[in-house]
């Protein structure tokens, strides 16, 4: 199976970081928004300052 190829950035400018999230098509803000919250709510560490995250997601 390939991985997803269209990226989908939003930015969370309080935190300086930027979440890239990689899917099959382009993605709504809300669905973005939806995969960067599951993604946080599993890391134990957070972001820090200035990173850039890629979210793979199996939205298609």
């Amino acid at each position: 199976m390939e991985l997803p190829r269209v990226k989908n950035v939003i930015k969370d400018p309080r935190r300086d970081v930027t979440y890239v999230v990689m899917a099959y098509r382009q993605l709504t803000r809300q669905e973005i928004v939806f995969g960067v919250q599951c993604y946080l709510s599993r890391v134990k560490k957070k972001p820090k300052k200035g990173d850039t995250v890629t979210i793979y997601s199996v939205f298609s």
